[in-house]
C-alpha cells in the first residue's frame, strides 16, 4: 500500500491547488525524561535525555463532499543513553536506532469523501485508536472512552516520541442508532523506529466495530479484530523458537454506565475480548477482561473523583505443550494503561486505584497506585506495544522466576495548561520491584523511578 500513500499525497496537493486556502495546524512538544531502572552492574541505570516532537499539517476542501489532509513529523533525540536496559525507553531508542538521532517523514495524507448522510471513507495514511468511534459528549462517558477503553488494541502510540500511523482504508457510517467503523490496514514503522515512511507490509488489520448508546446515561461498542503478522522473526514467548504467521482473531465488548448522584456522579465500565487463531505454530485462545468504578463529587471543591477497578489477561500455563494462552495485545498504545511503561496488559493483573483532582480552571492531578501480578509463573513478564519495523517483533519478556508477584507502582501527574495552546505536564512514578524483579539475576537493586516534564504548544 505504499503507493497510496504516494497518491493520495499528490492528489492532496493538486486538489489544494483547485480547492479552499488551506488551513494549517501545528504541534510541538517538547519532553525531558529521567529514568532510574532497576540497577543492572556496568550498564546506564540512571540517565536522562531529551526529545522533541514537531507535527505540521495542512488541511483543505476538495469540493463540497471533500476534504484532505498532508501533515509531517520531524523527531529528535538528544542525549541517549549508550548502554542502558530495556525496558527503560532511551534504552529502547538507541537499540533500534543506534547513532542517529533525528529524522523527519509523512505523519498522514489521506483523502477523505463525505456521503451526502451518514458515511465517511478515509484512504491513505491516518492515525487510528480502537475505541474512538461516535466519541460521546458526556464528560464522563468521554474521559472513560478516551483514558479506559481505547487504544487497548489498536492505537497511534502517542505517548512514544515517534508515534505510529496506518496505511489503508476507513470507513464510518454513522446513524442515529449507532455507528459502523471498519478498517484495513498495514502499520507504519515507527513508535520506537525514526524511519517513520516505511510501511510494515507483513502486519495486516481488519477491524470492525457497532458503536451505540444513550447519550449522558450509557455507552456500548461491540467489535471483531482480525491480526495477521506473516514477517518471518521469532515470536516472544514463554516457549522457545516460535516461529510462524501470526493468525489472530479477538472479539469483543465495552460498555460503560454514568447516573448522578445527591453530590456528584458515579461510573462503572465493563471491557471484555476473547481471542483464538494461531501464534506462530502454536494453537492461540486467550482472553482479557477489566472491571471498574468510580464516583465523583461535582458538588465539592476540586471535584475530587475516585475510582478503582481491577484487569486480568490470560498467561500461559505450561511452556512445553502445543498451546498459547498469553493474551496478545495486537498493536495498541500501552502507557495509557501503564503510566510508568515497563508492563503491559500480556500475562498481566492489575489492582489499582485513582484519584483525580481539579484544583482550578488550569490545574489538575492525577494520582494512581498499582498493585500487579503475572497470571501464570510459567509465563514471562512482559512489556513492548507491537510491531513497529520489519525485524522486531515489538512485544519483549523477560523469565518471572516461577512466581506471580511483578511489582506495585505508584505515580502521580499536574498538568498545568499555561493558556488555551499550552499545556505543561510533571510526571512521575516509582515501581517497588517484588518476587518477579528479585528474580532477575542481573538487576543490583528491585526499585525504579521515571520522570518527565512535558512542554505541549498547538498552533
Amino acid at each position: 500500500m505504499r503507493w497510496l500513500v504516494v497518491v493520495v499525497a499528490m492528489c492532496s496537493c493538486l486538489a489544494g491547488a483547485m480547492g479552499e486556502q488551506p488551513s494549517l495546524s501545528v504541534t510541538w512538544r517538547v519532553r525531558l525524561e529521567n529514568w532510574r531502572f532497576f540497577e543492572v552492574a556496568g550498564r546506564d541505570n540512571d540517565y536522562a535525555f531529551a526529545a522533541s516532537l514537531i507535527r505540521a499539517g495542512i488541511t483543505s476542501k476538495a469540493g463540497k463532499r471533500q476534504d484532505w489532509q498532508l501533515e509531517l513529523s520531524q523527531v529528535t533525540f538528544a542525549g541517549l543513553p549508550a548502554n542502558a536496559v530495556a525496558p527503560s525507553h532511551g534504552a529502547t531508542y538507541r537499540a533500534v536506532n543506534g547513532g542517529r538521532d533525528g529524522s523527519i517523514f509523512i505523519k498522514q495524507a489521506f483523502w477523505r469523501w463525505r456521503s451526502e448522510k451518514d458515511a465517511t471513507l478515509r484512504l491513505g495514511r491516518f492515525e487510528f485508536a480502537d475505541g474512538a468511534e461516535r466519541m460521546p459528549k458526556d464528560e464522563t462517558l468521554s474521559w472513560l472512552r478516551r483514558s479506559r477503553i481505547q487504544e487497548r488494541l489498536i492505537g497511534p502510540f502517542g505517548f512514544s516520541h515517534i508515534q505510529r500511523s496506518f496505511d489503508g482504508l476507513h470507513l464510518n457510517v454513522d446513524r442515529k442508532e449507532g455507528t459502523f467503523s471498519l478498517l484495513l490496514a498495514r502499520p507504519i514503522r515507527g513508535a520506537f523506529d525514526l524511519k517513520g515512511n516505511d510501511q510494515i507490509s507483513k502486519v495486516t488489520l481488519l477491524y470492525g466495530s457497532w458503536t451505540t448508546g444513550k447519550e449522558g446515561e450509557r455507552d456500548w461498542r461491540f467489535f471483531a479484530l482480525h491480526y495477521r503478522d506473516t514477517r518471518d522473526i521469532v515470536k516472544t514467548s514463554n516457549k522457545p523458537n516460535v516461529r510462524g504467521d501470526l493468525t489472530i482473531t479477538t472479539l469483543g465488548l465495552h460498555s460503560l454506565w454514568t447516573g448522578a448522584t445527591r453530590t456528584g456522579k458515579w461510573d462503572a465500565l465493563l471491557w471484555g475480548a476473547w481471542q483464538f487463531g494461531d501464534y506462530g505454530h502454536l494453537d492461540h485462545k486467550a482472553y482479557a477482561f477489566a472491571l471498574e468504578s468510580g464516583h465523583r463529587w461535582t458538588k465539592t471543591p476540586w471535584r475530587p473523583w475516585l475510582r478503582a477497578g481491577y484487569f486480568a489477561g490470560t498467561g500461559d500455563d505450561n511452556p512445553n505443550d502445543g498451546k498459547h494462552e498469553t493474551f496478545f495485545q495486537i498493536i495498541p498504545t500501552p502507557r495509557i494503561y501503564a503510566r510508568f511503561p515497563i508492563y503491559n496488559l500480556m500475562n498481566n493483573r492489575d489492582l489499582f486505584g485513582q484519584l483525580m483532582l481539579t484544583l482550578n480552571a488550569r490545574t489538575s492531578l492525577r494520582l494512581d497506585y498499582h498493585r500487579l501480578w503475572l497470571t501464570e509463573g510459567a509465563d514471562l513478564w512482559y512489556f513492548g506495544g507491537g510491531a513497529f519495523n520489519h525485524t522486531l517483533f515489538g512485544y519483549g519478556g523477560r523469565p518471572s522466576g516461577g512466581h506471580t508477584r511483578l511489582m506495585d507502582v505508584v505515580d502521580l501527574s499536574v498538568d498545568y495548561r499555561l493558556d488555551p495552546q499550552t499545556t505543561l505536564t510533571l510526571y512521575g512514578a516509582r515501581a517497588l520491584g517484588k518476587d518477579v524483579v528479585r528474580a532477575q539475576t542481573d538487576f543490583v537493586k528491585r526499585n525504579a523511578t521515571y520522570v518527565y516534564l512535558e512542554l505541549l504548544r498547538r498552533w
